[in-house]
């Protein structure tokens, strides 16, 4: 059958596909590799691959315009024919013998659509959509597109069929691509997870529209990545600085297990707030005491990731400083800053990102030759995606290049230029672009610089909007990252604005490039463009309307923030997911507010009223720095209700006496003004906070009253908290049946209102006290229900100490191999966050588990460290860990003299904790 199959095929020429037709992409898995390995027989292999590749393509009517190496492009006009083009490639290349080679593997990829083409070539989207797709299959595997699938499910061949592998997003980063795999009778079809961007650790953001023109630009970035830690992307607004960089992000994903990481620095106007937001990008949790900044470089240190600083221009001085501590401690972190400055330290490499090519000459040149040129490729797909039925043309060809050249090739200038070809002729454009760069320039064109050049296509562009569409985007200005439809509505309505035409003007503006829309989450998001945004606010300012809507948006964002504390129930993830979409506002707000000091209780209010959400999303560093500074310039008897939220949230950021003074101080500015529901929320709050002074007594009576007030005006969730808190002082006071009852009520109470957090927190207590009470059975069930609720979260301390508490009772069941995970993977958490009195827990137990093991003499050097961690942090045992320390030092005395175990203690306190976590996970 082979034979026959060839011998039809050599025979036979394909004509030259046109239209809509499906690209079939193939290459061999592993090649580099084999040609290292086994050259010889490589190169008769790659004789034998080429030669069925080919057949199976023409004998089903396909066209290969290309092959590079190892890898065949063909085009089919007919979809169908290329399924069956690669189902028989595949079956070929099962029959065949690589024994001399040990295996060889060809993944394969289909996806339809238009292209352009040019001499027996294509060029386009299409066939850059189908190179990501196939990137991301497996030796052996055949993935299809979602838009290749439905024109071939009713002529599939004999014996195949598809498979759904769900949405994935592509390395291209625009719109996620539904993929499908074609399953062969008789071949292997269980297959590894596809490498799709899901696959790796990143928070690239979703993309519009694929990256053109800058091929050689994204080979190039990523050489210099290879070669320096610090690379500062710079070039002029608009040239496309950072979408650059995110495809090389996209691209680099597999060298980076700690992942790439997209810091979008635009909203940011507070140097202070520079830190915070890298922090929360990269996962850290902000610890008390300590500064953001100082940190993040130890929390990298051991992380090989790549950090994108996108829009660095505004906070320089903070942003250069950052870098450079990071460079100095993380020797395995590369940094991509895109700005229009270098950073100006040492250690940076500067690269100049130039315009899309332009032709030198205009006047002649060919349509066959115009797609070479980046400018005119982006023109013609952005027209396209405006107007389908947009072509270039032999006439047109020269005025377009003409249009990107006195646009100087800046990527937004053409975007925006070519969204205007739905309502002008392409001699039009140009005629009213001449006319308009005449203008600003007084006749001098070619003394413009790049970003006078964007600000005249931008002042062209909005001349061209009705009235009604002006007024609207000048007051979108106001905004900080995204925004919703009714923020939209409520700030920028009325005055010559009615409230039912803001949907239709938010549509037109993204229909003219002037927004962006993202309609894909459960709630519709806008956004303005970086220099649109800058442009907006100038327009802003000059209709004397910026204060009011300042004022507006501020007054919108606290209402929105204390409406968000009111809906919360204790559902933590969900809660949090929606109340972060508006934190670049809420920034905004309280940088207008009380860092440039228009109103300190407006300012205090934003700050108060997102008390719950500093906590939750890890930002207390940053809370504290805006509450205490609402805290300088208000006084708490002239506003009394904002002062009393303020203190009220600042007790949700303290510990210990601080806790204390904060709650005791919001408890006293409620009662003032008869907020019964504040008072009595700040009574718990002061209730635990002498529980964890050990007044235990104090704490009684607080909680006791609380719990009597919230039951009659607060919520289920707070009384359910105060429930755990008596339950854990009463346990202190040695009534452990009386506190297993209160557990028992406050666990039922959180899981009626399904507080999730509040759950695990009950259960977390439960726990130790079964595990204390000697019921390490029941104390495991509970401790693993709290775990599952702590992993779906974010919170790493949370998690890290689930781990810890896990290992103890897993130790005391007998079951040390799983004891051991457990406590390396605390460990691992809490170095990731940088909690140092959970490393020394997490250490301590895994000394103890050393000396059982035998080996007393590393047990008695981790001993050592964790003693001196303990003193250094100013930091004593809990209940259980005196009994766990009690524990290995016995075990330590039957093996070594009291000499040896201060000798070695005295060695090892002189440890560093990279050395201290080595010695423990060899245990």
């Amino acid at each position: 059958m082979r034979l026959a199959f060839e011998g039809l095929g050599m025979a036979l020429r394909a004509p030259l596909p046109s239209g809509t037709i499906t690209l079939l992409f193939t290459d061999i898995e592993g090649s580099t590799q084999h040609w290292e390995q086994q050259r010889a027989a490589m190169s008769e292999a790659l004789r034998r691959h080429d030669e069925l590749l080919r057949t199976a393509i023409e004998v089903h009517g396909g066209y290969v315009f290309k092959t590079v190496g190892d890898a065949f492009c063909a085009a089919f006009s007919r979809a169908s024919d290329a399924l069956a083009a690669a189902a028989g490639a595949q079956r070929a290349l099962a029959d065949e013998d690589w024994s001399a080679l040990g295996r060889l593997t060809v993944r394969m990829a289909l996806h339809s659509g238009t292209t352009d083409e040019r001499d027996g070539d294509y060029f386009g989207p299409t066939v850059n959509r189908v190179a990501r797709l196939l990137s991301i299959a497996h030796g052996g595997q055949v993935v299809v597109s979602g838009s290749t699938a439905p024109l071939v499910s009713s002529a599939m061949p004999e014996r195949t069929e598809l498979l759904d592998l769900g949405s994935h997003r592509l390395k291209d980063l625009v719109e996620p691509e539904h993929v499908w795999q074609l399953d062969i009778a008789g071949l292997p079809n269980e297959f590894p997870p596809l490498r799709s961007i899901e696959a790796f650790r990143n928070n690239l953001p979703l993309q519009r529209t694929t990256l053109i023109g800058r091929e050689n630009d994204v080979a190039e970035v990523k050489e210099l990545l290879d070669q320096h830690r610090l690379l500062a992307l710079v070039g002029s607004g608009g040239v496309g600085k950072t979408r650059l960089a995110v495809q090389v992000g996209a691209d680099l994903l597999p060298r980076y297990p700690d992942g790439v990481w997209f810091v979008d620095l635009a909203p940011i106007n507070d140097r202070e707030l520079v830190a915070s937001v890298v922090g929360q990008t990269i996962g850290l949790n902000q610890q008390q005491g300590q500064r953001v900044d100082q940190t993040i470089p130890p929390w990298l240190k051991r992380r090989k990731l790549l950090l994108i600083f996108d829009n660095c221009e505004h906070v320089l001085e903070p942003i250069a400083a950052l870098a450079g501590a990071i460079l100095a401690t993380a020797k395995d972190v590369r940094i991509l800053a895109t700005s229009r400055q270098a950073l100006g330290i040492s250690g940076e490499v500067v690269h100049l990102l130039p315009s899309l090519a332009v032709p030198v000459e205009t006047a002649g040149l060919q349509l066959e030759d115009a797609l070479n040129y980046g400018a005119l490729a982006l023109f013609v797909d952005r027209a396209k995606a405006v107007d389908t039925r947009f072509a270039l043309t032999d006439a047109t060809t020269p005025i377009v290049a003409e249009i990107c050249r006195r646009l100087d090739g800046i990527p937004l200038a053409i975007e925006l230029a070519a969204a205007r070809v739905n309502v002008l002729t392409i001699p039009n454009l140009a005629q009213r672009l001449n006319e308009r760069f005449t203008l600003l320039t007084g006749g001098s064109r070619d003394a413009l610089p790049r970003q006078k050049t964007l600000s005249a296509l931008i002042d062209w562009s909005y001349d061209l909007l009705a009235p009604q569409e002006q007024r609207l985007f000048a007051r979108l200005g106001v905004f900080a990252g995204g925004f919703g439809l009714d923020a939209a509505t409520t700030i920028c309505g009325g005055e010559g604005l009615g409230e039912s035409d803001i949907l239709d003007l938010l549509s037109s503006l993204t229909d003219k490039s002037l927004i962006v829309a993202d309609t894909s989450g459960e709630h519709e998001r806008y956004r303005l463009l970086e220099s649109t945004a800058a442009y907006a606010l100038e327009k802003l300012g000059a209709h004397e309307e910026r204060e009011a809507l300042t004022r507006r948006h501020a007054e919108y964002f606290c209402h929105h923030a204390l409406a968000a504390e009111e809906r919360y129930t204790g559902s933590e993830s969900a809660w949090v997911a929606a109340a972060e979409l508006e934190l670049d506002n809420d920034r905004a707000a309280l940088e207008w507010a009380l860092t440039r000091g228009y109103d300190a209780v407006l300012g205090g209010a934003i700050a108060g009223a997102l008390g719950r959400l500093w906590w939750s999303a890890g930002l207390s560093v940053e809370g504290r720095y805006w509450i205490e500074l609402a805290l300088e310039h208000l006084r708490d008897a002239d506003h009394p209700h904002v002062a009393a939220r303020l203190w009220h949230s600042l007790s949700d950021l303290e510990f210990g006496q601080r806790k204390h003074d904060a709650a005791e101080r919001a408890m006293q500015l409620y009662a003032s003004v008869d907020d019964a529901r504040g008072t009595a929320d700040a009574q718990r709050r002061l209730g635990f906070a002498l529980c964890q002074m050990g007044r235990l007594d104090e704490a009684q009576v607080a909680i006791e009253h609380a719990l009597v007030a919230l039951r009659e005006c607060g919520k289920a969730y707070q009384v359910a908290a105060c429930l755990d808190m008596q339950a854990n002082v009463v346990w202190g006071q040695g009534d452990v049946p009386a506190a297993r009852a209160l557990f028992a009520q406050a666990l039922a109470g959180h899981k009626t209102v399904g507080n999730e957090l509040g759950t695990a927190v009950v259960l977390t207590n439960l726990a130790i006290l079964e595990f204390a009470d000697g019921h390490p059975e029941l104390a495991l069930q509970a401790a693993s229900e709290a775990h599952a609720i702590h992993a779906r979260g974010k919170n790493a301390v949370n998690l890290a100490i689930s781990h810890m508490n896990i290992a103890e009772i897993e130790n005391a069941l007998g079951d040390f191999n799983a004891a051991r995970d457990s406590a390396r993977e605390g460990l691992r958490l809490a170095r990731q966050v940088g909690h140092g009195v959970i490393i020394a827990g997490a250490l301590q137990y895994l000394a103890r588990l050393a000396v059982a093991r035998g080996d007393a003499r590393r047990g008695a050097l981790l001993r050592g460290y964790v003693d001196a961690q303990y003193s250094a942090l100013k930091e004593q045992r809990d209940t259980l860990e005196q009994k766990s320390y009690g524990q290995l030092m016995s075990a330590l005395s039957e093996s070594l003299s009291e000499e040896q175990i201060a000798q070695l203690a005295a060695e090892g306190a002189t440890w560093s904790e990279d050395q201290a976590t080595a010695e423990a996970l060899g245990v």
